[in-house]
């Protein structure tokens, strides 16, 4: 029965505690009124009543047995109940303590990321204004080094012009004094054209149709001029075109280049903070003792702007962590209330064991220490109670905090949430940045292989170039010729004057025959004379278009210079702002050293022209003495046709016969040395030619001083394709030198320049 009762009051035990705590007021009431009967009736019992006394002495202590029992059992619930709300609220503050650490050292790391990066953002700016600075310094350089090579220039050009138009002055003088002579030696031929026999004649026919071959063969050589000058210019628009393209490409490589670094050092950093962060979350402690603060940090947390998607997968793992912790504390707490009702059976069971064994004797004293039991039990409950009443409301007041730091973890998580996006969409333009690199880089090879193909162009233009200088070179082998020939004829002629003289004994008796064919003579020298003119003027129609097509030449080689300087320019440009950044201080030290070597090759240069001009004034000098012993010849001349006038009027027709071969051969010597000075005249005039070349040649190393940041490998391609045919020297029959007409196009060093 006991047994019963006290399995119903166990499982009644284990109903709700408002339910225990009812029944346990129940119970403690009725006890009390149980108690009061016993006080009351030893009072009034009698001795004949001590059987029901006795009786009544054994329901009482069985109720207080079920009463001790059923208060044991509220007390041991209660404590546990107590104790989890206890393990609940102390795993509820670490948890919080955790969060808040974890806050703090999130802040810190924050900060200190923060300073990095204000500390790259100043280095950042200060290499970006050095190399502004830099930048400007190797501006400031070239442009001198242009202006002083284009004054330089200038000035060359300017004193070129006005030795041309001197010697343009004193060519004019002498062909008007080389035709007068002409045609006194024409006039003394015409006498001696009778004895001449007609192969003379035939020469000269053989030599006009070689005269109108060589029209013929310059009309085409000028159309070809024409052509080429044409594609020339065509390709002198594409490769501007080629060089605007690639400068707008080089500018965006740049941009992107720089956006690209920039990602790179945010792509640096993060790993970087990840690993801080992870160590920061393994070695959590215990920071801060009060919900407050806790509440001031998550607002600072709120209030960071923004951060590296690091941060925020750090805060995503410290957020799964607690999580996790959370599942855990709550394990721990479901196995602790089992292992405190295993051990309150254990009690319970222990309790029961004497109750079995006790005797009946010492139940009064039992019943007196069962009620002091009793009523400090009910101290203690009244105790606990209260405690309990606290620990609830601190336990609600907890649970608010816990809302409170929910809802913070979930803007948090939120936040976080924003930032993975934010890094996604940063990714995403970094993916943009880097095709529109590989974009930029095609085009640069694009870009590239069309300046190939442009150089391939002038290669062949050179070519073709080198092509009409030898053909040049055949017309002047052809005037050579021409120019033995007539030496022949001048030697002819020789041989003829000393047949006459041999015949001047024989022609003393024909005088009569020969004053009667005089006139026949005379209309022979004239239809000579004509035939010899038109001779000369196609002679000079030759030498003019000689040297038109010289100066049309010299003007396709300028613009090759040109157009060859220019892509070297655009090489020298594009090197520059890829190589800018990294070889910025190099730069200018080796600017600075090419600045010095540039003023040196000025000042050599300078010294070359003070030493061309000194030449000019002595070849000036020499002009001017053949020019005064052309006028003395002139003025020998005519003196000696008055001293033959006169002889004439006074002597017999054999005297002026005599008088005449004596002046005939004077003349022709006269003629002989005028054709020489006509040959120093025009190794004069190809000394000057030549002199242009040393020009053009003298302002190759500016050029090679003004590509700065061409490679190795850009020199190897310019040496080979822009060599071309040198200068050469071709002997005269005389034994002197003749210059042919110099290759304007000069051939660069093969080494490879270093440049910044």
């Amino acid at each position: 029965m006991d047994r019963r009762s006290w399995l119903w009051r166990r499982k009644s035990s284990e109903k709700s505690p408002g339910e225990t705590e009812s029944s346990g007021s129940i119970s403690s009431e009725r006890y009390s009124d149980d108690h009061e009967n016993l006080r009351a009736s030893p009072n009034n019992a009698s001795p004949n009543s001590v059987q029901s006394l006795e009786v009544s002495s054994k329901v009482d202590n069985n109720e207080v047995h079920e009463t001790m029992k059923s208060l044991t059992e509220k007390l041991s619930a209660a404590l546990l109940s107590i104790n989890a709300k206890d393990d609940l609220v102390k795993q509820h503050a670490k948890v919080a303590e955790e969060a808040v650490s974890g806050w703090e050292k999130a802040e810190l790391e924050v900060v200190a990321l923060k300073q990095q990066l204000e500390a790259a953002a100043k280095k950042n700016s200060a290499l970006e204004d050095r190399v502004g600075h830099l930048d400007g310094a190797l501006k400031e350089c070239v442009r001198e080094l242009r202006v002083s090579r284009e004054e330089q220039e200038q000035k060359i050009q300017d004193a070129i012009v006005k030795k041309a138009q001197d010697w343009e002055v004193e060519k004019s003088e002498f062909e008007g004094q080389l035709s007068e002579l002409r045609t006194q030696l024409e006039a003394a031929k015409a006498e001696v054209a009778s004895s001449v026999d007609h192969d003379l004649q035939s020469k000269l026919e053989a030599s006009e149709t070689k005269n109108s071959a060589l029209k013929d063969v310059w009309l085409a050589q000028s159309k070809n001029l024409k052509t080429r000058t044409l594609e020339r210019d065509l390709s002198i628009q594409a490769a501007e075109t080629a060089s605007k393209q690639l400068l707008e490409s080089i500018k965006k490589v740049a941009k992107l280049e720089a956006e690209c670094r920039r990602l790179r050092c945010v792509e640096r950093k993060t790993p970087l903070a990840n690993d801080r962060r992870m160590g920061s979350s393994i070695c959590m402690e215990s920071v801060t003792d009060s919900q407050s603060d806790s509440g001031e940090q998550l607002l600072g947390l709120e209030n960071e702007g923004s951060c590296s998607g690091s941060w925020a997968t750090a805060l995503i793992a410290e957020l799964d962590q607690f999580k996790s912790n959370k599942v855990g504390t709550r394990s721990l707490a479901t196995s602790v209330e089992i292992e405190l009702m295993d051990d309150f059976l254990e009690m319970e069971r222990l309790v029961g064991l004497p109750e079995a064994d006790s005797s009946e004797g010492n139940s009064k004293v039992e019943t007196q220490l069962m009620h002091q039991q009793i009523t400090d039990l009910v101290a203690k409950i009244e105790k606990m109670e209260n405690k309990k009443a606290e620990l609830e409301v601190a336990l609600t007041g907890t649970r608010k905090q816990l809302d409170s730091s929910t809802n913070q973890m979930r803007a948090a998580e939120a936040k976080i949430t924003e930032l993975q996006r934010q890094l996604d969409l940063a990714d995403r333009a970094k993916q943009l940045s880097m095709i529109q690199l590989i974009d930029a880089e095609e085009k640069r090879k694009a870009l590239e292989s069309q300046f190939e193909l442009a150089q391939s162009q002038v290669n062949e233009l050179s070519g073709k170039l080198s092509q009409l200088e030898a053909n040049v070179d055949e017309e002047r082998a052809l005037s050579a010729e021409l120019t033995a020939k007539l030496d022949a004829a001048d030697e002819a002629k020789q041989v003829l004057e000393s047949q006459l003289l041999d015949k001047i004994s024989i022609l003393e008796g024909e005088i009569e025959e020969k004053k009667a064919k005089s006139a026949e003579y005379t209309a022979s020298a004239g239809a000579l004379e004509a035939a010899k003119k038109e001779l000369e003027a196609s002679k000079k129609e030759l030498e003019i278009q000689l040297e038109s097509t010289k100066l049309e030449v010299r003007k396709l080689h300028v613009k090759v210079t040109m157009l060859e300087q220019e892509i070297k320019e655009e090489r020298i440009l594009s090197a520059e702002s890829i190589a800018k950044l990294e070889n910025a201080e190099a730069d200018r030290k080796t600017a600075e050293n090419q600045l010095e070597v540039a003023q040196q090759e000025v000042g050599k240069l300078h010294d070359k022209i003070t030493s061309l001009e000194k030449k000019i004034d002595d070849e000036r000098s020499s002009c001017e003495a053949l020019v005064t012993k052309c006028q003395n010849l002139e003025d020998e001349l005519s003196s000696r046709k008055r001293e033959t006038e006169f002889r004439r009027a006074r002597s017999s027709n054999e005297e002026m016969k005599l008088k005449q071969e004596k002046d005939f051969a004077m003349a022709a010597g006269k003629l002989a040395e005028c054709q020489k000075t006509i040959a120093s005249l025009n190794r004069h005039l190809q000394l000057l030619t030549a002199l242009d070349d040393l020009m053009l040649e003298s302002e190759m190393p500016e050029l090679n001083d003004r590509l700065p940041d061409l490679r190795t490998e850009d020199g190897k391609e310019l040496s080979n394709s822009d060599s071309s045919a040198d200068t050469e020297n071709s002997t005269v029959p005389n034994g002197k030198t003749e210059g042919t007409t110099p290759c304007l196009v000069p051939r660069l060093p093969t080494s490879p320049v270093a440049f910044a």
